[in-house]
């Protein structure tokens, strides 16, 4: 069992601790999301940014590579009466889709923990169409955070401490298309990544 399978049972409690930067990233979410659009949502956890994404896309699929995590996303979209989301077990290194399959591709706040971010974002960009958005959120999370702390002793690791300038340098360096990276403050900060995909 994964540390994520560990803490599937309280993962939005945990995160409600930090509220206001999910607010801000689900309403970012919202914007930016055409609609009618057909979504992934890879690393989903808990399916929050599927269930925004959601409100307006055409079709939302939510994966994780943890069932328990997906199975808490399955019941909070059943709870919510939402019918426009799937979900399957999914790798994000290695994704099953054809190439230019979906508007939009999110993965949010997991690049972070990810030995080799690039090869996810690359992946993400391969499976999404030309001028679609690939939004990657990630947390700024520093080993000194009390929160951080908490999940390290729970088997919690992060491959990378993100600033700004480094995050925009990961993205930009994948060379998928043009990158707009924002910074949403909270008691983890979020670096909320954005790429336009050119092919």
């Amino acid at each position: 069992m994964t540390f994520w399978d560990r803490i599937a049972g309280i993962y939005d409690f945990a995160e409600s601790f930090d509220s206001g930067a999910y607010k801000a990233m689900l309403a970012g979410i919202k914007k930016i999301v055409p609609e009618g659009a057909n979504v992934l949502d890879c690393a989903a956890g808990t399916g929050e940014l599927s269930v925004a994404a959601a409100e307006k896309a055409g079709h939302v699929l939510c994966t994780d590579m943890s069932l328990q995590m997906l199975e808490r996303a399955r019941k909070k979209s059943a709870k919510k009466g939402i019918k426009n989301i799937s979900f399957e077990e999914r790798d994000i290194f290695s994704l099953p889709d054809e190439d230019n399959t979906y508007d939009i591709a999110i993965a949010g706040n997991v690049l972070h923990l990810l030995e080799e971010p690039e090869k996810a974002v690359r992946e993400l960009c391969r499976v999404t169409k030309q001028g679609g958005r690939v939004i990657v959120p990630t947390f700024m999370a520093k080993n000194s955070n009390p929160l951080i702390k908490i999940y390290t002793l729970l088997g919690y690791r992060a491959f990378a401490c993100y600033t700004m300038e480094s995050y925009e340098k990961m993205l930009n360096d994948c060379g998928c298309g043009r990158v707009k990276v924002t910074k949403i403050s909270g008691l983890v900060p979020v670096a909320f990544g954005v790429i336009k995909v050119s092919k």
